[in-house]
């Protein structure tokens, strides 16, 4: 049974002033895009979602543009694979709007938004490319950000921006 999101004002995870990542950027999504993508998690329950967002980069920023939906091919509540289909739609939607994939997202039916042994077996981008993850467990949707390796992942910073 779907459940109807409520409107929700998000709050990014923010790492630490002494951190001393690099190659990593900081991420900003409107409002509506954040709405959309919450409204894909609670709609494809009780399966996990999966999408892109895209956008453009400035002065380590990426700020997100475009929300892309993808197939999750598995339709499965504990793992998702990007239909190959929705894959192509995607990177041809992105090309022709003149941006780049700035985050991959899905979402957790029934646990916490914290990367799973799976999502980080199968992290194809490497350590940069950011990972947002939905948790829908507890009824409200909870988003955190992530950048993942092979065995491990730190937090990543990212808002949601309700004046775009």
């Amino acid at each position: 049974m779907a459940r109807s999101p409520q409107r929700l004002h998000c709050v990014g995870d923010i790492l630490p002033e002494s951190s001393t990542l690099t190659n990593r950027y900081s991420l900003r999504i409107p409002q509506r895009l954040y709405d959309a993508m919450l409204a894909q998690a609670v709609a494809e329950l009780p399966n996990e979602c999966c999408g892109l967002l895209a956008g453009q980069m400035e002065q380590g920023v990426g700020h997100v543009t475009l929300q892309l939906p993808l197939v999750n091919a598995v339709a499965s509540p504990r793992e998702f694979t990007a239909d190959p289909t929705s894959l192509l739609a995607a990177d041809k939607a992105m090309r022709s709007a003149g941006v780049e994939m700035l985050a991959i997202y899905h979402s957790h039916p029934t646990s916490e938004a914290i990367p799973s042994k799976t999502d980080l077996a199968r992290n194809y981008h490497g350590d940069n490319m950011m990972n947002l993850i939905i948790s829908l467990k507890s009824g409200q949707p909870e988003v955190h950000a992530w950048w993942l390796t092979a065995t491990d992942y730190v937090p990543a910073e990212w808002k949601c921006d309700t004046e775009l």
